[in-house]
């Protein structure tokens, strides 16, 4: 089923189109009487007639709703239209990383940003069981202000899920899918940091950590060759950085990092080690180029307190996450009101936000 700008869908009016894929469409659509925006997600005509497709559409709704957290695009509402399901979704303002990889350049500091929210977002999912089983740039969203969302869950399992995928078939991305998955083995948490452990290298290096013409010379490479240190490719980065992105890179599941949040903690450590070298080191994408007007913006210097103030006031209602969100945000908005309002966005429950608008400490 495909929608035109302008067709009402439900309680819903069709903007545009976001983006299509193998599997479906994704359309920017505005709620009548709200008038928010969404993201719509639908499957595309020749998916429909295929049961296992209609089932693993249907568990990815449902996973969704279990799932709530600031660096994973939320699940706002599901229903049928002239028998079809749709999914309707937080809309995301920004770019993919594939695509915002390709068109800048990015510091040391940021690529910690990133790597903070999307192990953060994969440590929630693991936590509650679920893999995502497709973590790579394209699924990826960074947003203008720089919040990181992790998107399309169409594939993740669950520890208790039925396997819809027929013997000798793959579901996944051959670029960046682990060796365990090509080799038709169950994926768990540590195939998810294999995949993000590619997405960090060719964000550093500027190329893939495995090359191959077709898509099983892509899967051999995976199976069987060893990636080229980072080290020897970026003599100017951290050997402890390139130390930890290749043990990610492991061949043997049991050998990478047991959870995300060990695997960020190294990355952490390793970007510590030499804080002069790190911070000129670049990469190749950056959040957003800086312009004549923005040096002409007054500083934060004196929102200094403020700031941790409201750190401290929206971690009660997003948790940790709430630094990344507010340091983001500060670089953006100089008015402490705004900053306010623009974290609140960040809170799911309606009565929760009005809570943390209400109780805001006094500046």
């Amino acid at each position: 089923m495909t929608f035109q700008p302008g067709q009402v869908v439900g309680e819903y009016k069709i903007v545009r189109v976001l983006g299509r894929g193998g599997l479906g469409a994704v359309y920017e659509a505005m709620h009548l009487i709200s008038q928010r925006a969404e993201a719509m997600k639908v499957m595309l005509p020749e998916q429909t007639g295929t049961e296992e497709m209609k089932e693993r559409f249907r568990r990815e709704i449902q996973l969704l709703a279990s799932l709530n957290h600031p660096n994973i695009a939320r699940l706002h509402n599901a229903f049928y239209f002239e028998d079809q399901l749709m999914m309707v979704m937080e809309l995301v303002e920004g770019e993919d990383l594939r695509s915002r990889s390709r068109s800048a350049r990015m510091t040391m500091p940021m690529l910690m940003d990133l790597a903070t929210q999307v192990l953060a977002a994969l440590d929630y999912a693991h936590a509650r069981g679920v893999v995502h089983r497709d973590i790579k740039p394209a699924n990826i969203m960074v947003s203008f202000a720089g919040l990181v969302k992790v998107l399309d869950f169409g594939i993740a399992i669950t520890q208790g899920s039925v396997n819809l995928t027929m013997a000798g078939s793959l579901i996944g991305s051959p670029m960046h899918m682990s060796p365990e998955q090509i080799r038709g083995e169950k994926a768990t948490q540590q195939s998810d940091i294999y995949s993000f452990g590619v997405t960090l290298y060719e964000l550093i290096a500027g190329q893939s950590p495995v090359d191959g013409a077709t898509t099983y010379e892509l899967m051999m490479a995976h199976l069987n060759r060893t990636p080229t240190p980072l080290a020897e490719l970026r003599p100017e980065i951290p050997a402890r950085l390139s130390d930890v992105i290749s043990r990610a890179l492991e061949k043997d599941p049991a050998k990478r990092f047991s959870t995300a949040a060990e695997f960020l903690g190294a990355l952490r450590s390793a970007s510590a080690a030499d804080p002069g070298k790190t911070a000129a080191t670049t990469a190749t994408a950056h959040w957003q180029p800086v312009s004549t007007d923005d040096l002409k913006k007054p500083t934060t210097a004196s929102l200094a307190q403020p700031t941790e103030q409201l750190v401290r006031h929206l971690a009660l209602f997003i948790g940790p996450i709430a630094k990344v969100v507010v340091s983001r945000l500060a670089k953006q908005y100089t008015d402490l009101d705004r900053l306010y309002a623009e974290a609140s966005k960040q809170i799911e429950n309606d009565a929760d936000r009005k809570k943390f608008m209400r109780t805001r400490p006094p500046a």
